[in-house]
């Protein structure tokens, strides 16, 4: 307690004996011998109970004013154990508040194998039975053609996994003789070769000789372009392939694009007929007709022969030879047409093994064998 608290207290207390009424008058004195200190006075023991209860009364008045601090109050013990009270009121009720809590959304990303936000034009190669065909066997025609691959696939690998997926939906006139079993597996690119790694399914081949070579040829000029990649070389598994298909043909040498040639359509193309803008129609392709003339026309949807271009071979008459010509004077995005492609009968003049491709023009060039199948 402070000292002014100290005085106040005794001029309370001053005050209080002040105030206190004078005791009762006695009965008349009678002259006893007594001592004096043999019993106390009843108005000093009315006046010392009545200070103690003021006192009393007057210590939490003066500890809730804020007229100072009070100090601690001195204890004998030596250490003192502190002790937490916890009061609560009856039927109260307690509401925490919390921080606000951010949440930071983060996109989730999902990896699935052959699945990928950006697609890509490749060229894969498909068969046609050709018309009037004299040897009966398959032409090869390349398709500008649309791929989901992985982002991390390469074009090769691309091509060669749309080529062998399963459920393709392919143009009116064309198919593929890869077995939807068959699945590439990976691609590695060396010098002038590619490796191409398939499974197990890839050794039974695609059920017969001819069918055996069509397979290999649309998966050889798939793989290689004959010029930066000339040859490709087979493996199951990351091993040799030394017998495959019907015939167990030996396949542990790099392959090229005259390996099974012969087992092809007199008439077949390696340019994918798409175009766009006013850029000509470029068609190319290898041939081995009489006297190394390939003819081509356009028709429309009419039937009606709309424009006719023809071209030399570089070899003919028994021999392969590459040709080429340019249709640079037609109207494409106006009037729907098929190229054909053939070559005339020294007999009659007929036109002979033919091929016929719907021309992808502009905004369509690509074909989507899978997304949108079926139309340029």
């Amino acid at each position: 307690m402070s000292r002014s608290d100290d005085r106040r207290m005794k001029e309370l207390a001053d005050r209080l004996v002040a105030m206190s009424p004078e005791p009762p008058p006695f009965p008349e004195e009678v002259s006893v011998t007594q001592r004096e200190d043999s019993k106390p006075r009843p108005a000093l023991v009315f006046a010392g109970a009545a200070l103690v209860v003021l006192l009393l009364a007057a210590i939490p008045i003066f500890l809730s004013r804020g007229g100072g601090e009070v100090d601690p109050i001195a204890s004998s013990t030596t250490s003192t154990v502190p002790t937490t009270v916890t009061t609560q009121p009856q039927a109260s009720t307690t509401v925490t508040t919390e921080p606000p809590v951010t949440t930071t959304t983060v996109p989730a990303t999902t990896t699935t194998a052959g699945v990928v936000t950006e697609p890509r034009n490749v060229i894969v190669f498909l068969t046609q039975s050709p018309e009037n065909s004299n040897l009966g066997n398959p032409a090869l025609v390349p398709f500008l053609a649309t791929a989901y691959p992985t982002p991390e696939t390469d074009d090769t690998l691309a091509a060669l996994q749309l080529l062998t997926a399963d459920d393709l939906s392919l143009p009116e006139g064309f198919e593929s003789s890869i077995p939807v079993a068959v699945e590439v597996l990976s691609v590695t690119r060396g010098d002038q070769i590619v490796t191409v790694d398939l499974n197990e399914a890839f050794l039974d081949g695609a059920g017969g000789l001819l069918a055996d070579f069509t397979m290999l040829n649309q998966l050889i000029f798939t793989a290689g372009d004959g010029e930066e990649i000339s040859e490709v070389l087979f493996t199951v598994d990351g091993q040799p392939v030394t017998a495959f298909g019907s015939e167990g043909l030996d396949l542990s040498q790099p392959q090229g694009r005259d390996a099974f040639i012969d087992q092809l359509n007199p008439v077949n193309l390696d340019s994918a007929i798409s175009g766009s803008g006013a850029s000509p129609l470029t068609v190319t392709g290898f041939a081995n007709v009489f006297e190394a003339t390939v003819s081509g026309e356009l028709v429309d949807s009419a039937g009606n022969v709309v424009y006719e271009a023809f071209a030399t071979a570089t070899c003919g008459t028994g021999c392969w030879g590459a040709f080429g010509f340019q249709i640079d004077d037609f109207d494409f995005e106006s009037t729907p047409v098929t190229l054909r492609v053939f070559w005339h009968s020294a007999e009659d003049g007929a036109p002979t093994d033919v091929v016929s491709v719907p021309v992808a023009w502009g905004d369509a060039q690509a074909w989507d064998f899978i997304s949108d199948p079926g139309t340029p």
